[in-house]
């Protein structure tokens, strides 16, 4: 019996190496829309001594969406430029940024 359609890669395989060894990307540079989030969170922390909020962060933005303000925020956190102590976005705090690996690992 012949089976259609199950030949080739996945979709979600295309472009990994054999054996899941691909070569690690460096990350994409901040947009200027995240850039300036992260601005407002580094002033906001500096000035009050805590994160700010979503709407506070979106004002100052220039975003009225909660939401959009949550994505970024969503993206700077995942990138691990930020974390939230709580489930709160105000509870957000500044991580160090981490040095970049260099050199080849030994097995």
């Amino acid at each position: 019996m012949e089976t259609r359609g199950t030949g080739g890669a996945a979709p979600a395989d295309r472009g990994r190496s054999p054996g899941g060894r691909g070569v690690k990307r460096e990350p994409r540079p901040l947009s200027a829309r995240q850039e300036a989030v992260m601005a407002v969170v580094r002033f906001w922390i500096i000035e009050h001594g805590e994160g700010p909020t979503i709407r506070e962060i979106g004002a100052r933005v220039g975003l009225s969406s909660t939401s959009s303000v949550a994505y970024q925020l969503a993206q700077h956190e995942e990138r691990g430029l930020i974390s939230r102590t709580g489930r709160e976005w105000s509870s957000c705090r500044l991580e160090p940024p981490k040095p970049p690996r260099r050199g080849l690992r030994s097995r």
